[in-house]
C-alpha cells in the first residue's frame, strides 16, 4: 500500500505537467477594435475543436506608434509564445520588423496582400514563419465596384481614402482605379491625416461631382474611419461600398467580403495545425472560404434607394 502511495505521490506532478501547464499560451496582436471580432472567431473556434489556450491580448489602438512598440515588447518576450495570433498584414509586417528572425509562427487572421507587404514569397510554402488567412479583400475590389455599380447606377465619381506610407494600401487603391476604369466610375484617391480632414473631404466632395466612397483595404480605415464615414456618408446622403458585413451591420448600405469573425474562426484551424508540431512551411496560407453580399436596408432607404429585386436578390445577408 505504501508503494501505491508512494508511486501516486511521484506521479502528480507529471499528471500536472501534462494539463495545466501543456495549454498553449498564444499572444493576439490587433491594430485596433476594429478587428477585435477575429479575436473572437479564433477563440470560438479553439473552444468548438476543444482546444483550451491561454493568451494576452495585444491592441494597438489604432496608433502607428503604439502598433510598433508591442511588436517590440512581443519580441523582446518571444519564448513566453507558443505563436502569435495577429489581426492582419500590418501587424505581422511590424513584428518581423521588430525581430526579423523571430522564432515563433505568425498566423495571420485575415490578411490583405500579404506578399506586397513582403510577408511570405510562396502562398503554398509560406517563407519567414508566416502564414494564416489570406483574405483577398484587395483583389474582390473589382468585384465590390461592379456589385457597388448595381445598387447604384447613377454614380461616376467615388473617392476612397487610402493610407499612402503603406505600399499594400496603394497596391488596393491602384486596384480599385483600374477596376472604376472598367465599369465606367472614376476613382480618385484621398489620404486623410485626421478626422477634421475627413470632414472637410465629405462636406465638399458633391461640390467637385463625388457621390460615392469606396471602402480600401487599410488598418486605419478599418479600425477608425470607417465609423466616422458611416455617420457622415448618413448626414451628407453619400452612398458607401463597405468590405465586410461587420460594416454592413454598423449602417454601410453595401459590403462585399468575408467577417472579421469568419477569417479568425478559419485562421484557429491554420494554428491548431502549428500548436500540433507543423513546421509553418508545410502549413499553407488559405484563401478566405466564406465571402458575403451584405446590405443594409435601413441605410439604404436613408439614401433614397429605390427598391430592386434583382439587386437585392444578390444578398446573403440582409439588415432590416
Amino acid at each position: 500500500m505504501k508503494g501505491v502511495v508512494f508511486l501516486l505521490l511521484t506521479l502528480i506532478p507529471w499528471i500536472f505537467s501534462c494539463t495545466g501547464d501543456d495549454t498553449p499560451y498564444i499572444a493576439f496582436f490587433i491594430s485596433g477594435e476594429g478587428r477585435q471580432s477575429k479575436v473572437e472567431g479564433f477563440k470560438q473556434a479553439m473552444k468548438d475543436m476543444g482546444v483550451s489556450i491561454k493568451y494576452d491580448l495585444y491592441d494597438g489602438q489604432n496608433n502607428l506608434r503604439k502598433i510598433e512598440e508591442i511588436a517590440q515588447q512581443i519580441a523582446l518576450q518571444e519564448n513566453r509564445y507558443r505563436l502569435v495570433a495577429v489581426g492582419g498584414s500590418l501587424e505581422a509586417y511590424y513584428l518581423k520588423k521588430a525581430k526579423p528572425n523571430f522564432s515563433k509562427p505568425i498566423v495571420i487572421m485575415g490578411g490583405t496582400a500579404v506578399k506586397v507587404w513582403g510577408l511570405t514569397q510562396d502562398f503554398g510554402k509560406p517563407t519567414n514563419g508566416v502564414t494564416g488567412v489570406d483574405n483577398q479583400n484587395a483583389e474582390l475590389m473589382e468585384k465590390r465596384l461592379e456589385i457597388f455599380k448595381k445598387f447604384f447606377p447613377h454614380v461616376k465619381k467615388a473617392v476612397v481614402f487610402c493610407t499612402p506610407k503603406f505600399e499594400a494600401s496603394r497596391y488596393a487603391t491602384r486596384l480599385t482605379v483600374k477596376a472604376g476604369e472598367k465599369i465606367g466610375i472614376k476613382v480618385v484617391p484621398v489620404s486623410v491625416r485626421d478626422l477634421r480632414d475627413l470632414e472637410y473631404v465629405m462636406a465638399n466632395m458633391k461640390k467637385d461631382g463625388f457621390s460615392a466612397v469606396i471602402i480600401t483595404p487599410c488598418f486605419y480605415t478599418e479600425n477608425f474611419l470607417t465609423t466616422y464615414i458611416l455617420q457622415l456618408a448618413n448626414f451628407y446622403q453619400i452612398p458607401v461600398m463597405c468590405l465586410s458585413p461587420d460594416q454592413a451591420a454598423r449602417g454601410c448600405p453595401v459590403a462585399y467580403g468575408s467577417s472579421g469573425f469568419e477569417q479568425g474562426y478559419q485562421a484557429a484551424h491554420i494554428a491548431l495545425r502549428l500548436l500540433r508540431g507543423d513546421p509553418v512551411e508545410s502549413v499553407p496560407f488559405e484563401k478566405v472560404r466564406t465571402v458575403h453580399l451584405a446590405v443594409n436596408m435601413r441605410a439604404l432607404r436613408e439614401l433614397g434607394y429605390t427598391y430592386d429585386r434583382k439587386a437585392l436578390d444578390f444578398a446573403d445577408i440582409v439588415y432590416r
